[in-house]
Formats: C-alpha cells, sequence, structure tokens
C-alpha cells in the first residue's frame, strides 16, 4: 500500500549543465502532472510527464525543472556575426552624420550583441533524465513509508468496526423484544385493549421495518473485502474509496432503523468509525 503524499529532489550535471528537479505528489482522485521550468522545451517536459505517469497510478504531481550552466542561471555569449553587422552599421552612421566618438562595446551591448545562450535540447537531456529518476525514487520511498503507516491506521478502524458489528448483532433481536415491550406497556398504561390479531399484525410489520439483518450482512461483507484488499499489493484506493462509501450508506441505513439506544448509540459509533476509514482512505494510492 502506498499513500499519495510525498516529495522528492533530484539533481545531476552533464558537459556544464546541472539540472534539478523537484517532484511533490500531492492526493487526487486520478493523475495530472503539472511541469514548470521548461517552457522553452515542450518535447522535454512531455519527457517529464511520462516519466511520472509511468511510474505513479493516481494522485496529482508537480514538477518545477531548474537548470543552469556552470553556475550561471541564464548563461549568455557573445555573438560576434551579430556584433560584426551591428559595428558596420553604427560606423557607416556614424560617417554619414559625422560624429565625433566610434561606436564602442557598449553600443553593441546595448544593441543586444551578448544575448542569453539557449541551451540545446541534447545536452539537457541526459542530466534531466537522471535528474527526475532519482525524485521519483525518493517520492516511491515516501509513499511506501507512508503507505505502511496508513495501512495500520486502517487495520485499526477495520477491528474497531469488527468489535461494533458483534455488539450491533446481538443488540438487535434484543432492539425488537424492548420495544415491543414498550409498545405493550403503553397501551396497559392507556388502558386499551386493543384487538388481538390486529396488534400482532402490526407489530410483525413494525418488526419488519425495524429489521437490520440486512444491514449487518452487508456490512460484514464489506469488511471482509476491506481486510482481503488490505493486504493486496498494487494501488487500492479508488476500490477502498468505494467500499467506505458503501460502508457509510449501510451504517446510515443501520443508524435510522435502530429501534433501541444501545444500537443507535452503536450504529452511530459506527458511522464515526466509517467517516475516519474514509478520511484515510482518500490519501491511498
Amino acid at each position: 500500500m502506498r499513500s499519495m503524499t510525498g516529495f522528492g529532489r533530484g539533481r545531476a550535471s552533464y558537459q556544464g549543465y546541472a539540472v534539478q528537479v523537484d517532484l511533490r505528489s500531492l492526493n487526487g482522485r486520478f493523475r495530472e502532472v503539472r511541469v514548470r521550468g521548461l517552457g522553452e522545451f515542450p518535447r522535454l517536459a512531455a519527457l517529464v510527464e511520462a516519466q511520472v505517469l509511468r511510474a505513479f497510478e493516481r494522485g496529482t504531481f508537480e514538477v518545477h525543472v531548474r537548470w543552469d550552466f556552470e553556475g550561471e542561471p541564464h548563461p549568455k555569449r557573445l555573438l560576434f556575426d551579430v556584433a560584426r553587422r551591428y559595428h558596420q552599421q553604427l560606423s557607416a552612421l556614424q560617417g554619414e552624420l559625422g560624429l565625433p566618438d566610434p561606436p564602442s562595446l557598449a553600443h553593441l551591448l546595448e544593441l543586444g550583441a551578448f544575448q542569453e545562450d539557449p541551451a540545446l535540447e541534447e545536452s539537457l537531456l541526459v542530466p534531466l533524465e537522471q535528474a527526475i529518476r532519482l525524485a521519483v525514487g525518493e517520492v516511491q520511498a515516501q509513499r511506501e513509508r507512508e503507505g505502511a503507516e496508513l495501512r495500520a491506521a486502517l487495520v485499526r478502524e477495520v477491528n474497531n468496526l469488527r468489535a461494533l458489528l458483534v455488539r450491533a448483532e446481538s443488540q438487535a433481536p434484543e432492539a425488537i423484544h424492548a420495544a415491543e415491550a414498550r409498545l405493550r406497556a403503553r397501551l396497559a398504561e392507556l388502558q386499551v385493549d386493543p384487538d388481538p390479531g390486529r396488534l400482532a399484525a402490526e407489530l410483525v410489520l413494525w418488526a419488519e421495518r425495524g429489521d437490520v439483518r440486512e444491514e449487518l450482512d452487508r456490512i460484514q461483507s464489506h469488511l471482509g473485502r476491506l481486510e482481503t484488499l488490505l493486504d493486496s499489493p498494487g494501488p487500492i484506493g479508488k476500490e477502498l474509496e468505494f467500499i467506505a462509501q458503501e460502508l457509510a450508506r449501510e451504517t446510515g441505513t443501520l443508524s435510522a432503523k435502530a429501534r433501541s439506544t444501545a444500537l443507535a448509540q452503536t450504529a452511530l459509533q459506527m458511522r464515526l468509525g466509517v467517516d475516519r476509514l474514509r478520511e484515510q482512505g482518500r490519501n491511498v494510492e
């Protein structure tokens, strides 16, 4: 089991180019990758996205790429051909206008003869692949560690729900009998002598409406599947969320149909446990 949150950083260098990749993994129902820092190199951005998608099944991923050349974040170089052309044009203009000062290097720099050196994709490709691989490895390791902690928390919630289910199964029939006894006592208090056949029919109908055997059986089934799921390899987050949703539905119905205070309190505790389980499950890949 793996969580969906983590952070990793990878650094690599090649032929003077140094690349740093920061990868942040967040909760997400599907897979989404956002790459920043490679706007000039769409092909490299697509490569980074593909590597992240291959490594993970679920989550939102933010990738920040920083690079420099020999310590310069924006390396520059003198464009000699451009500088010569600018110098010729400025010299011709100086002679035509009769200006006293000849063109200088400062004039050439102001005109843009010294510009940022666009990195070659081939030069960035090697360190970028190494850096993203290191960052992905760190995130995977962190997600594994957090996944083990999540599994322990989920197992505790399942065991708690198991114990509450046993209690509810013992309280359910007692709740029906206690409710019937309360009804008969109330009729006696009001000195009402109902028709025995009609009373029996009403009690049967009322008991059927309060019968929670079906809900208890489904909760038992969902817990069994959940226990199996927690021992399964690979991504389980989506199915875990589905089972938690079904458990929430069944415990809600159990609470609504409870015919005694004790059973209602047990059902409420089960609902709270399912809510905690759902919250933990949202972070599982």
